[in-house]
């Protein structure tokens, strides 16, 4: 046993401290196992220079994965049970505790270093993707990019948004952009200042988290879900979904007013929602709630119409629902035109000289 004194200051220890909780807290031992991941048997792969040589030449390291395998850290699947997996949950945020499994925020400080040990990683996995960035210490920089090349296409994918949630978490870097090809895929990265942890950054959200809420929700009350999807399946989808409130209303005899739905879903006040975002807004909201079969916009500026379709044959509900929808433009002071013929509303935004309140114009047997 050879005994040397070593130097280390704070940023190490925490580049250590993995290892430190595995070996209870023995510095030496820690640092023997750091050794060991780094420095293969040199009886097996030669001299140091021999070996360095060889680790640069190897795709894979078929000694590592085999320790893996044998610990139970890792286990081998096949290659179509892993697309079932990572196509199953696309769409769904990877948590951040198997992100950090992945990728060790103790270790990794710079973007420099992840490239390293991530490009280090796959060659141990086998999942023989290499990762490059435009700039190696990009954290002083507005924007750089990552590119991804090789392995398989949904591995690929699974591990590009690991990274940027990395980055969002622990780097204040959110991704702009994806561009994909048929074998790499480049992110385009701005930095952004984070105010809140507990929120997913923006970008992420946008390119890797479009049904995230939808699997936390079922995740969290799945009867009510399960129950939900049954009934609008068993009746076609030929159900409207409303508001208690709004249905309070109508139980009334009353017209609701619909302001507050639009004002909650753009995050300011009604009025200040232009023409140009209220349409598709209006769409959105409107088809979402089963109140229309589907929403038509003509968006051409100084010439926006709508076409609202829809399968009531009472005359009565219909022309409730044109007043519903007239009264909602008219708190935007928005100037319009209405035509209703048969199973079709016409919103016309196009007359510049109309009355604020509406020129409501319908068929003959719809005197409104």
């Amino acid at each position: 046993m050879i005994r040397k004194n070593v130097s280390l200051d704070e940023a190490h220890l925490q580049k250590l401290q993995p290892l430190l909780e595995k070996n209870g807290g023995n510095l030496s031992a820690a640092i023997r196992e750091a050794i060991d991941l780094v420095s293969p048997d040199p009886e097996i792969h030669g001299t140091s220079d021999e070996t360095s040589e060889n680790i640069r030449k190897k795709e894979n390291f078929p000694e590592t994965r085999e320790r893996l395998l044998v610990s139970g850290e890792c286990v081998m699947i096949s290659q179509q049970m892993m697309k079932w997996l990572v196509k199953s949950s696309a769409g769904k945020l990877i948590d951040e505790d198997l992100v950090h499994e992945i990728i060790n925020p103790y270790l990794i400080t710079t973007i420099s270093e992840l490239e390293e040990y991530f490009n280090y990683i796959s060659k141990q996995m086998g999942w023989k993707i290499n990762v490059s960035c435009s700039c190696k210490e990009s954290l002083q920089k507005e924007y750089s990019t990552m590119d991804f090349t090789g392995g398989d296409r949904d591995l690929r994918e699974f591990l590009v948004e690991a990274v940027c949630i990395f980055l969002s978490r622990w780097m204040d870097m959110d991704a702009e952009a994806l561009h994909r090809k048929s074998n790499s895929i480049t992110v385009y990265l701005k930095s952004f200042v984070r105010h809140d942890l507990q929120k997913t950054a923006p970008g992420v959200r946008k390119h890797f988290g479009s049904r995230d809420i939808l699997y936390r929700e079922i995740e969290r009350k799945p009867a009510f879900w399960i129950t939900l999807a049954e009934l609008y399946i068993k009746f076609n989808y030929q159900r409207v979904n409303l508001d208690k409130s709004l249905f309070e209303a109508l139980l009334a005899g009353k017209l609701p007013d619909i302001t507050k739905y639009f004002e909650i879903k753009a995050d300011r006040s009604f009025r200040e929602i232009p023409l140009s975002e209220l349409l598709p807004l209006f769409k959105y909201l409107v088809v979402a709630s089963q109140l229309v079969s589907d929403v038509e916009i003509y968006p051409e500026k100084g010439k926006e119409y709508i076409k609202i379709r829809h399968d009531y044959s009472d005359e009565s509900v219909v022309l409730k629902l044109i007043q519903l929808f007239s009264n909602l433009f008219e708190a935007g002071l928005h100037r319009f035109t209405v035509n209703s013929v048969s199973e079709l509303i016409i919103f016309d935004f196009s007359l510049p000289n109309t009355s604020i309140q509406g020129a409501v114009k319908v068929s003959p047997r719809l005197d409104f």
